[in-house]
């Protein structure tokens, strides 16, 4: 719950983005699914009807559902993960937020015309206005 708020926050502040939904697949640290009678209670859950933000799930056993975050999961592995060693999980996390940024505002994604993400929401913007 608190890593998802401090990535709200970040995804705000950093970039301007505003959250109103969120997609996450049926498990226990998600609150268990759409299904669940006791949604209330659950950290995550809680979190999400607070801050009046919309909960979609993925279809159980369908990765392609949620094709984008098993996409990063592996240029997460690829580019982050393989052959790395970190201290301790403070380190880990410093090194994640640093990739993070790197993602998002350095590294050209091939799905965004060879654009940043970064880059691409800011021409979106533009074009809104």
């Amino acid at each position: 719950m608190f890593a998802t708020l401090k990535a709200f926050n970040i995804l705000h502040l950093r970039y301007g983005i505003e959250v109103d939904a969120v997609m996450t697949d049926n498990g226990a640290e998600f609150g268990g699914g759409r299904y669940s009678k006791t949604k209330e209670l659950h950290p995550f859950e809680r979190l999400l009807l607070e801050m009046d933000i919309k909960h979609k799930y993925t279809q159980p056993y369908r990765p392609q559902t949620n094709c984008k975050i098993e996409r990063f999961w592996r240029t997460l592995q690829a580019d982050f993960l393989e052959g790395s060693l970190y201290e301790d999980i403070d380190d880990l996390s410093n090194e994640f937020l640093d990739f993070w940024v790197y993602y998002n505002d350095h590294r050209p994604h091939s799905s965004l015309q060879e654009l940043t993400p970064k880059e691409f929401r800011e021409k979106e913007q533009k074009l809104a206005n």
